[in-house]
């Protein structure tokens, strides 16, 4: 009987063992290759687009910019940062902490953790202070792209000559814009707790209370919200029809609430609103402290037993503000 040899055991192979680490060694040189591509493009675009908005007449600038996030994010942070239209409105941040996942470059988000100074054409600057303030920009494809604006504990100082600002302070606030169907686009902003210096029938209704607002509007034509600066760009709009619808808009403070029910406002000549709007104002007051014509109905409604709550069209017409027949102050100015 012949006894066959058993086969020599074969040799495991190796390489096999290695390919997931070389694979992931590969897969993190490339992501750390890409990570410094992408951070060299947004310096290059940043710089490209400042030069762009400088030959237009337009600021965007900033004395000291530097770039962190690695490996996930891709960090922002600018000192300085300025950006100023045309017709003399301009933001500087003095410190503009902005990040996007380097996954999601159409979606930033920033803070100004040392606040910001809005310059005004007319009325001088506006410093404003807070707890928080924070943004988000998103959708940079779309016309307008998505904005939302967030601060608490707000405070709105401005000096001694200069125009008061309608807002001196606010526990919080929101704005918000977002694209819409058929050249449409949404505004909301709401304020709680907030302290403003309006006039007309808005300055009658807050007074010296803490109110709180909201406005939920509709813009209609946005695609020709453009020109060369804040007021031709709205003129332009005007002049294609672009109108301001009203969904919601309400302000109550103390006992007294105003609400606009509906109605749609355009922009005039001289950059002020028209238009009119079905309101309704509610107001309890003591007859003896009644003072303005808006106090005076609403004590005479509490006198026959009835609510006092008045009803009726206001009007925006001629740089003016009619409640009925009663002039409340001039129209709200857009530029």
């Amino acid at each position: 009987m012949t006894h066959t040899d058993a086969a020599p055991p074969r040799k495991v192979r190796r390489r096999g063992l290695f390919a997931p680490f070389i694979i992931a060694l590969i897969f993190a040189a490339a992501w750390c290759v890409g990570w410094f591509w992408l951070r060299n493009q947004a310096e290059q675009r940043m710089d490209t687009a400042s030069a762009s908005l400088k030959s237009r007449g337009y600021d965007l600038s900033w004395s000291a910019r530097s770039f962190s996030g690695f490996p996930f994010r891709l960090d922002v942070t600018l000192a300085d940062a300025r950006v100023a239209e045309p017709s003399g409105w301009a933001l500087r941040i003095p410190e503009l902490r902005a990040e996007a996942m380097i996954y999601g470059l159409d979606h930033w988000v920033a803070v100004a953790p040392r606040g910001a100074l809005l310059t005004r054409p007319e009325g001088g600057d506006v410093a404003i202070a807070g707890q928080a303030l924070r943004a988000s920009l998103a959708g940079l494809k779309q016309h307008p792209p998505r904005i939302s604006i967030e601060g608490a504990g707000l405070v709105f100082s401005t000096a001694p000559e200069a125009a008061p600002f309608p807002l001196r302070s606010a526990q919080t606030m929101q704005l918000h814009l977002r694209p819409g169907p058929e050249d449409q686009a949404a505004i909301l902003f709401k304020a709680e707790g907030a302290r403003a210096n309006f006039t007309g029938l808005l300055g009658r209704i807050a007074q010296e209370n803490s109110a709180d607002m909201i406005l939920d509007a509709r813009l209609s034509k946005v695609s020709t919200l453009r020109g060369d600066n804040w007021a031709d760009a709205v003129r332009d709009w005007s002049a294609a029809g672009g109108a301001i619808t009203m969904e919601n808009a309400r302000i109550s403070a103390g006992e007294a609430e105003g609400t606009a029910k509906s109605g749609a406002l355009t922009v005039d000549a001289d950059g002020r609103l028209q238009g009119k709007l079905e309101v309704a104002l509610k107001e309890r007051v003591d007859p003896r402290a009644a003072r303005t014509p808006e106090q005076i109905l609403a004590a005479a409604a509490q006198a026959l037993g009835r609510e006092p709550v008045i009803e009726a069209n206001l009007i925006l017409q001629e740089g003016r503000t009619r409640l009925g027949t009663i002039d409340t102050g001039p129209s709200p100015r857009v530029y």
